[in-house]
């Protein structure tokens, strides 16, 4: 009984969080692959990709459940973003490998 109510429990926070990314990814531009976006403070990263310039904190507790933010970088092993998280401070350009 409690493993089904926690089972539950867990699902609804994942489908929670699918559903926020859902709503938060913004169909007002037509992004495509390898297109560069440039991604401020506060803005939500409109894609999968990669950080091909800058550095900057970004919250990804939607995807990950993490609470902390993580830093991403070009020209490391720190790269990568997906797309639908948020750029808590910094700023980056980010090349997108697919868009949402």
């Amino acid at each position: 009984m409690l493993s089904k109510l926690t089972g539950a429990v867990f699902k609804g926070r994942g489908r929670g969080g699918a559903d926020a990314v859902e709503r938060s990814a913004g169909t007002d531009a037509a992004l495509v692959r390898s297109d560069a976006v440039v991604v401020a403070a506060g803005e939500m990263i409109p894609g999968d990709g990669r950080v091909c310039e800058g550095i900057a904190l970004v919250d990804e507790s939607a995807i990950t459940g993490e609470s902390a933010p993580v830093l991403r970088e070009s020209s490391t092993d720190r790269s990568a973003v997906v797309g639908g998280t948020r750029v808590v401070s910094g700023r980056i350009v980010v090349e997108l490998r697919r868009a949402r």
